[in-house]
C-alpha cells in the first residue's frame, strides 16, 4: 500500500474497505444504479480517506482511494486555491467546445475539455483542444492575453500535483514517470516539441470537467493503464464554491465493478478520488439542484490511451516525410491573427 498510495499528509487516519476479490457489476442491465440497488449491494463512502483493495492469498490488489476535506476543516490557502481552480477552467470555456454527447458517454449536463488529445485534422499527429472561431473572436476584441493563459495552465499543474501527491503520492509518481518516459505532451505545455522541457510537477495531458447536473453511462475510460485523479467541488451557478446551503440531490460517483459509491449528497466539502478509470466500471448518477442555483463541478485528469498510441508512432518515425504537425497554441493563435 505505502509504495502505491504513499504516506498520508496529515495526521488523518487512513481507513480500509475490502471488496471482493472477483470484481463485478451487481446490476449490469441498469442504466443509472438504482437507489435500491445502492442500498443493497454496495457501500457508501462520504468521509475520511479511505483506500477500496481486494485480496488473494497474500496478495493485496489496491483499487482506489478517496478522501474528503469538508470545508469546515479547511484552511484558506486551499480554499483560495480550489476557487482559483475553478475559475480557469470556468474562464476556459471561451476558447474550446463542449463535448458532444455523440462521442462519449454522457447523458446529460455539460463536458469540457482541455490539454492534449489525438488530433481532429487529418495534418496534425496531435494537439490541443480548441475552438478556432471563439480564439479568433478573443484576438480580434484584444482580449487575450497569451502569457496570462500559459501561466494559468502552469499554476493549475501546479495546484493539482500538490493535491495529488498529498492524497496518493506513489499513484502520482506513476503517473509523471509514465508522460515523461512515452514523451507525452502534457497540460502545462502550450506547445510540444522533443525537448525535454517538462515541468517538474507534470503529471497528465488533459483534463476534463463538468457542470450542470452532469450523468453518465457506465464505462471504462479509453486511458492509460494508469492512475486517474478525479475531483468533485460544490459550486453556484456563478462558478463560486458554494460552502454552505449545496442543494444539489443526487449524482452520487458509482464503481460498479467495486460495489462501492461515493455518496456525495453527504459531503460538506470536496472529495478526491485515485481510480484506474480504465479497468473499473463507472459512472456519475443524475442531479439535480432544488433551487436551479447550484451545481456540482467535477474533474477528471487523464492520459489518452489513443494518444499515447499514436505518440508512440511518432517517436518510431512513422510520420517521418509526411506533412504532419502538432496543434500548438502558438499555430493556432497565428491563425488568428491573419484573420
Amino acid at each position: 500500500m505505502e509504495m502505491l498510495f504513499g504516506q498520508t499528509h496529515n495526521i488523518k487516519k487512513l481507513f480500509h474497505c475490502r471488496v471482493p476479490k472477483e470484481i463485478s457489476d451487481p446490476v449490469p442491465h441498469e442504466l443509472f444504479s438504482s437507489y435500491q440497488t445502492l442500498k443493497t449491494f454496495y457501500r457508501p463512502l462520504y468521509k475520511n480517506k479511505v483506500r477500496v483493495f481486494s485480496k488473494m492469498g497474500n496478495s493485496i490488489k489496491n483499487h482506489m482511494i478517496v478522501e474528503f476535506f469538508p470545508f469546515d476543516h479547511m484552511v484558506e490557502d486551499r480554499k483560495k486555491g480550489w476557487q482559483e481552480f475553478v475559475d480557469f477552467l470556468l474562464h476556459r470555456r471561451n476558447f474550446i467546445n463542449d463535448v458532444s454527447k455523440k462521442n462519449s458517454s454522457l447523458l446529460s449536463g455539460t463536458m469540457y475539455a482541455e490539454g492534449w488529445r489525438k488530433a481532429q485534422v487529418s495534418s496534425q499527429i496531435v494537439g490541443r483542444y480548441i475552438n478556432q472561431k471563439k480564439l479568433n473572436q478573443q484576438v480580434k476584441k484584444k482580449e487575450l492575453n497569451q502569457d496570462e493563459e500559459a501561466a494559468g495552465f502552469m499554476k493549475m499543474g501546479f495546484f493539482l500535483s500538490r493535491v495529488f501527491q498529498e492524497i496518493a503520492s506513489g499513484a502520482y509518481e506513476s503517473c509523471k514517470s509514465y508522460l515523461k518516459e512515452h514523451s507525452l505532451p502534457s497540460l502545462s505545455q502550450m506547445n510540444f516539441n522533443q525537448k525535454d522541457n517538462y515541468c517538474p510537477d507534470d503529471f497528465s495531458s488533459a483534463i476534463t470537467y463538468t457542470i450542470n447536473d452532469f450523468s453518465n453511462k457506465a464505462h471504462v475510460d479509453n486511458d492509460s493503464d494508469n492512475w486517474t485523479l478525479i475531483g468533485f467541488i460544490p459550486i453556484r451557478q456563478n462558478g463560486k464554491i458554494a460552502y454552505k446551503d449545496f442543494d444539489v440531490e443526487g449524482g452520487e460517483f458509482v464503481i460498479r465493478d467495486l460495489q462501492v459509491f461515493i455518496d456525495l449528497p453527504r459531503v460538506e466539502g470536496i472529495t478526491l478520488v485515485v481510480l484506474k478509470t480504465s479497468e473499473l466500471k463507472h459512472q456519475t448518477l443524475p442531479s439535480k439542484s432544488t433551487s436551479d442555483l447550484c451545481t456540482r463541478f467535477g474533474f477528471s485528469c487523464q492520459i489518452s490511451k489513443t494518444m499515447t498510441n499514436t505518440m508512440e508512432k511518432f517517436h518510431n518515425n512513422y510520420y517521418e516525410g509526411r506533412n504532419h504537425t502538432f496543434g500548438n497554441y502558438d499555430d493556432y493563435i497565428k491563425k488568428a491573427n491573419e484573420k
